[in-house]
């Protein structure tokens, strides 16, 4: 039996991104979700920043060098990586100044202990926008929900909600074409081959973990991702008792300093 998943590993390199964004940028005209109704050729290009900020600073770097735009979503709640913590949020703040937008990525897992009635759901998306806004200084004018295939009470068919596009919204899902690289695999076909023969409008989504700078398997990426975060955890604690003058016990010897802005190489 034929898998429905493309098993591409040579596709999630940056140098393979380039490509794929340089060809869609040649073909349409790439907008904010809150642009969505615009005429002419138009896609929408997210990224849901699951795991690492890192490997999205690179991605926005790459499109920023191409005079091309992305959303970047957001989780607060991510168990990998809150945008709200130090370093991540300095990153975040490098990304907008790239000239890119962002989102709200809602996880709705975070709030599983107990149901919650409509106008709850509502003032929980308001919530955690505001939270975004306030950090950031800039409007979050869209959200996505992490993992929608998974709940059933957060996702809506309806196009504003909590004063945000949802992204996965009838009249997106009507409007538009739909490619994903969920998991780190293709599975609604390869981009570059959606690319070929481009439709009208064309809805990206991206996760940038999954690009890095050699082919390798999903798993391989994730590991890399969260070894490298490991790394740098070990860094900046030798750094902090470096600083303060304070003996590391139990280290052998103290890691190379590393600062508060450590270079991932996730």
């Amino acid at each position: 039996m034929t898998s429905r998943f493309d098993f591409h590993y040579d596709d999630f390199t940056e140098q393979h991104y380039r490509r794929l964004m340089k060809r869609a940028t040649d073909q349409y005209r790439l907008v904010p979700f809150t642009g969505f109704r615009e005429d002419g050729r138009t896609c929408l290009w997210r990224h849901d920043i699951d795991y690492s900020p890192h490997r999205a600073r690179r991605l926005a770097a790459i499109e920023a060098e191409l005079g091309a735009s992305a959303t970047y979503f957001l989780d607060i709640h991510s168990e990998f990586c809150s945008v709200i913590g130090e370093v991540s949020s300095g990153i975040v703040r490098e990304i907008i100044g790239m000239g890119h937008h962002v989102g709200l990525h809602f996880n709705a897992g975070f709030y599983d202990y107990r149901s919650w009635s409509p106008s709850d759901r509502l003032d929980i998306l308001r919530r955690e926008k505001a939270v975004l806004e306030a950090m950031f200084g800039v409007e979050v004018g869209c959200y996505s929900i992490h993992n929608p295939t998974t709940i059933e009470d957060w996702n809506s068919d309806d196009t504003v909600v909590a004063g945000m596009v949802n992204v996965y919204c009838r009249e997106i899902r009507e409007q538009y074409s739909y490619i994903s690289d969920s998991n780190g695999l293709w599975s609604r076909g390869r981009l570059a081959d959606v690319l070929e023969e481009p439709p009208p409008k064309l809805h990206v989504l991206t996760h940038a973990e999954w690009w890095t700078p050699d082919a390798m398997s999903p798993r391989e990426r994730i590991s890399r991702c969260i070894d490298g975060r490991a790394k740098a955890l070990h860094q900046a604690y030798d750094q902090l008792l470096l600083e303060f003058m304070r003996p590391n016990v139990g280290a052998e010897r103290p890691s190379a300093p590393a600062g508060r802005t450590t270079t991932d190489s996730r």
